[in-house]
């Protein structure tokens, strides 16, 4: 009998196999020096490669400063170096042109992503249920935070809130406590043209119930009230004057 015909191989899934990870590049981006990421920024908004003549004019410094400069992009894989043929006689200057992911427009592309996913909830009481079950699954997939010494029963809001800043801050909310609440005066999904969807922000209510849960934090409904179910008890109040609020409510 003829052997059967073999079975396709797997598709690799090791690490090796993946494309370089964009945020490895976003990272490497904030250890460069303030010189260097001027020369980066101004090579990202032409429209056209520069030569470093060109640059070490607009930039007001040495040739050879910016030269230095643009090899370590280029060696940091931030910045191509290119020729183009002049027809005249010497060595033609180097063309650079960025190759490196811009922050604002990765950032805005994601947005426009999860724009398009909210939009697909709906509108009213149901798609806003949608997005408060995917920020709960979110946490469910997230790893948990590190342990923390238990809050007794009789803690407050204020102390419930404050042993949640450090998730807050690790996410990039940047939070304070004022008051009865936390003001998160960041958010790692606002640029300066956008906001998230208010669904978005949804997810993230949905997130930190799940995360306050989690941690023992949630406060115990009063005596012969009803069972709150899966009803959020910190709610979070967005795109306020100060910042998004965070208090917990009954």
């Amino acid at each position: 009998m003829p052997d059967s015909p073999a079975a396709p191989a797997a598709p690799h899934t090791t690490a090796e196999a993946l494309p370089r990870p964009t945020w490895s590049d976003l990272s490497a981006r904030a250890d460069l020096t303030v010189a260097r990421r001027r020369v980066l920024e101004l090579v990202e908004a032409s429209t056209v490669p520069l030569t470093a003549a060109e640059l070490a004019d607009r930039l007001a410094l040495h040739h050879n400063t910016v030269r230095e400069h643009l090899d370590a992009l280029v060696e940091a894989g931030f910045v191509t170096a290119s020729t183009r043929p002049t027809g005249r006689r010497g060595r033609p200057a180097l063309l650079y042109t960025a190759v490196s992911p811009d922050p604002m427009i990765v950032i805005d592309s994601y947005l426009t992503l999860l724009d398009a996913t909210v939009e697909t909830f709906g509108t009213g009481h149901e798609a806003h249920e949608i997005a408060l079950r995917i920020g709960r699954r979110w946490a469910e997939l997230s790893p948990a935070p590190a342990a923390a010494e238990p809050l007794p029963e009789s803690a407050s809001d204020m102390d419930r809130l404050a042993a949640l800043l450090p998730a807050l801050a690790l996410m990039g909310f940047a939070p304070r406590i004022d008051g009865e609440k936390v003001v998160l005066k960041a958010c790692p999904l606002v640029t300066r043209s956008r906001a998230p969807h208010p669904l978005v922000c949804a997810m993230h209510e949905g997130f930190l119930n799940a995360i306050a849960q989690r941690q023992g934090l949630l406060p115990a409904a009063p005596e012969g009230a009803p069972d709150h179910g899966e009803r959020p008890l910190l709610a979070i109040h967005p795109l306020l004057d100060d910042g998004c609020h965070a208090r917990f409510e009954d």
